[in-house]
């Protein structure tokens, strides 16, 4: 899923209470920034990065969003237009492990040294996935196998328990098996974002933020390519005795140019839970994206996608908090009128490890006397 919805879902899940009460920093995009969107995505989801993210990620949405000048050709045996998806998501999922497991001396210095409002997070995600359309067309669908690999960082401030600014850093690349030459890309996505918190009870929480990024891509047919986005978001969660249940609504503002040549806006609906038990942890997510926008510059009609996230993962390492997972997403694309890139069923399985460190912003504690 950008990146706040990932790091408030790893404090509410993996903070003491008190420290739950206090902070709840985000967390990088992911996917695709689309999405894989990082979220993306996310995002991060929270945006993610997210979300990318999107990932981010990432949260996974189709975007070919290219100016005419700048659209791939794609091989014949596609049976498509020259159109190339892009994982672009501003959505971060929730983080589904805790950090710092096994890593007290590494937390301790962090702790120690940092400022203590100062919070971080840093993940690695490494993952081998299949998928079925990958041009997401509405017939002939091709598949491949895609090989990516995913560092996420966010660095922040907490002026206050309940405001705080953020930057955040994620790369992400897409190496493909089948159509390397055609697919494979590198993205960069680089932002800063300010968010505030409202309490609606003990357990739950009302979120805002606004998460300016830069995305520059880079593909084989399409090199030097830069997005420049604005997404606010508003999340309401609620911690439960061992997970978080979130909903949340993400925009995103896309020019093709620093706040010029407007390329098209974008709404995220998501829902979903995450839970741990023991030394698993596992997430469902679904999210609903609505893209509207010039259709020249996004190569294609405005359309609506679906995307389901269902992931199980496993701390396997005690001294380093690294978890195995996998994840499904079926993914469905409705009202592009048949534009390859934004039509048709697509599914993705994963398969990987993730890798994360974690610093909270830390508060005086008031003692009783």
């Amino acid at each position: 899923m950008s990146p706040k919805l990932l790091l408030a879902m790893t404090l509410m899940l993996t903070a003491a209470p008190a420290a739950l009460a206090d902070v709840q920093a985000p967390s990088g995009l992911v996917n695709s920034g689309s999405f894989d969107q990082a979220i993306t995505p996310g995002a991060s989801t929270e945006a993610r990065t997210t979300l990318g993210e999107e990932e981010a990620a990432q949260t996974i949405q189709s975007d070919t969003r290219a100016t005419p000048d700048l659209k791939p050709a794609i091989p014949t045996d596609a049976n498509a237009s020259d159109f190339v998806p892009i994982d672009l998501t501003p959505v971060k999922l929730p983080e589904r492990t805790s950090a710092f497991s096994g890593m007290e001396s590494f937390k301790l210095q962090a702790l120690n040294k940092l400022p203590s409002k100062m919070f971080l997070s840093a993940t690695v995600e490494n993952s081998l996935r299949f998928e079925a359309n990958t041009y997401q067309t509405s017939r002939h669908y091709l598949s491949d196998m895609v090989y990516r690999v995913m560092p996420n960082v966010t660095v922040g401030y907490a002026f206050t328990k309940r405001t705080r600014v953020a930057a955040n850093y994620f790369f992400f690349r897409d190496q493909y098996t089948l159509r390397n030459s055609w697919l494979s890309r590198n993205i960069h996505s680089v932002g800063g974002r300010i968010d505030h918190d409202i309490p609606l009870s003990e357990k739950t929480t009302l979120s805002m933020g606004v998460f300016p990024r830069f995305l520059f891509i880079d593909t084989v047919r399409q090199p030097n390519v830069m997005f420049n986005d604005i997404i606010p978001s508003v999340m309401v969660s609620r911690r439960t005795n061992n997970g978080v249940l979130y909903g949340s609504v993400m925009g995103q503002i896309r020019f093709r140019d620093v706040l010029s040549n407007f390329q098209e806006g974008d709404q995220f609906y998501s829902f979903g839970y995450a839970w741990r038990k023991g030394k698993y942890n596992f997430l469902i997510d679904n999210t609903l994206v609505t893209n509207f926008g010039n259709s020249n510059m996004r190569g294609g009609h405005n359309n609506q996608v679906i995307i389901t996230t269902l992931e199980a993962g496993r701390r396997i390492y005690t001294k380093i908090p690294t978890t195995a997972f996998i994840r499904a997403e079926p993914i469905y694309n409705m009202g592009a009128n048949a534009s390859p890139g934004y039509a048709g069923f697509n599914f993705r399985i994963f398969g990987g490890l993730r890798t994360e460190v974690y610093k909270p912003a830390i508060f005086p504690i008031k003692l009783k006397g």
